[in-house]
């Protein structure tokens, strides 16, 4: 051994000093890698919203423009009573006499003051149901002139259809008669006539196929008392 060499010594590979700049580097990569990761997390969310308002969107348009409104036809017989039901054809008219049924029905509504005056309210609205602005004009005008909510409790009026026949292409000419009862007893019986000239409509809403399913409303009407009977 020579003693005058020096024996090599091995030590552990010693780290870099860490500076603050690096420190501050490190702290800055955290923070944007951090940053990163949360805007793709943003990215991907906002995507799924604008998918889900996508389908939203596409969904309501279907239903808007793809749907529609179908109206069944119901066959009644002389008295109202159900008969048969079907779907109604895209130019279907209804006949004679389902359109018959409705008039007498009609005029009932009007003409008549029942004893209740709920009841009678809920004729009226009904009558507006089956009219356009042009029938409704004029039942507000006989609205006006009789007042049929006057002196219900003491007076009252029953309606007896008896006939209703097609008076031209549009028009129909409905027969009736009328009771007058006073203090419960019948004062007086009338007989009536009116041309209802009649338009038909299909319905484009359920509100409106609820109501008045089979589109028939009144547009004109003239009525007035048989004196020579």
């Amino acid at each position: 051994m020579n003693p005058f060499r020096r024996s090599g010594s091995r030590f552990g590979r010693e780290p870099v000093p860490e500076t603050p700049y690096q420190r501050a580097g490190q702290v800055w990569d955290d923070r944007m890698g951090s940053a990163r990761s949360q805007a793709h997390s943003w990215r991907l969310m906002a995507f799924g919203a604008m998918a889900l308002l996508s389908l939203s969107v596409a969904d309501n348009l279907r239903l808007r423009f793809g749907s529609r409104i179908v109206p069944y036809v119901v066959e009644v017989d002389r008295l109202g009573a159900a008969r048969s039901v079907s779907p109604a054809e895209a130019d279907y008219r209804p006949t004679d006499p389902q359109i018959a049924w409705h008039l007498a029905r009609f005029i009932e509504n009007v003409r008549s003051r029942p004893a209740d005056p709920i009841v009678l309210r809920e004729n009226l609205k009904s009558a507006y149901d089956f009219t356009t602005q042009q029938g409704a004009a004029v039942l507000n005008d006989y609205a006006r002139a009789a007042d049929p909510f006057a002196d219900l409790a003491n007076t009252q009026v029953s309606v007896d259809v008896k006939n209703v026949v097609r008076a031209s292409a549009d028009s129909f000419r409905v027969a009736w008669d009328e009771r007058r009862y006073d203090h419960g007893q019948l004062s007086a019986t009338t007989h009536w006539t009116a041309i209802l000239t009649v338009v038909v409509r299909t319905p484009t809403d359920a509100a409106t196929l609820s109501r008045n399913p089979l589109g028939i409303y009144v547009e004109a009407i003239s009525w007035s008392q048989d004196l020579g009977e």
